[in-house]
């Protein structure tokens, strides 16, 4: 048990650091849902069918720790809708010994431009806060990646109602291709 705990403590260093690498770039670039975009790539080589049991790592979350002013916690939510769409494909959450590590980061850039040209050429800035989910999964006895998912779209400022609908929506399309 302890080995087993250890190896996902290290799981969790290691891919925290690599996953905000990767957020950074997905996010530099990122109801209605029509502006979510998500990409999804799987090993050619994995039968998901042979996966049985998941493990979220800890440490998986939001990044930049942002607050709503609601006190919604995104970051239950997202990982409730993660093991439902989890437990829709037949897999079973486990403490230890699991047949794949379940690894995600979240964060918002409430910072963000969009350049846009007008009909004359003649280009504006306007705020377009975004926001991105990186989801990666591990096969617990090697290590390899079996598929990385990534979602993104703009941060709205909505109701947690909303809100829940939008992360539903992502999360619903990053594991379809799973």
């Amino acid at each position: 048990m302890g080995r087993q705990q250890t190896k996902g403590k290290e799981m969790s260093k290691l891919l925290k650091g690599a996953m905000v690498v990767l957020m950074i770039a997905g996010v530099t670039g990122c109801v209605n849902t029509s502006d979510i975009k998500t990409k999804t790539v799987k090993s050619v080589k994995v039968d998901m069918e042979g996966y049985k049991t998941y493990q979220i790592v800890e440490g998986s979350g939001i990044v930049d720790d942002t607050k709503r002013s609601d006190n919604m916690d995104i970051n239950a939510e997202m990982r409730q809708m993660m093991n439902t769409e989890l437990a829709k494909k037949g897999k079973m959450k486990v403490t230890e010994n699991p047949d794949f590590y379940v690894a995600y980061a979240a964060g918002s850039d409430m910072e963000a431009v969009k350049v846009k040209l007008d009909a004359d050429g003649k280009e504006t800035v306007e705020a377009r806060p975004e926001a991105a989910i990186l989801l990666v999964l591990i096969d617990a006895q090697t290590g390899a990646i079996i598929a990385i998912s990534e979602a993104e779209g703009e941060a709205k400022n909505l109701s947690p109602e909303d809100t829940k609908k939008r992360l539903s929506y992502a999360i619903n399309k990053m594991f379809e291709g799973l």
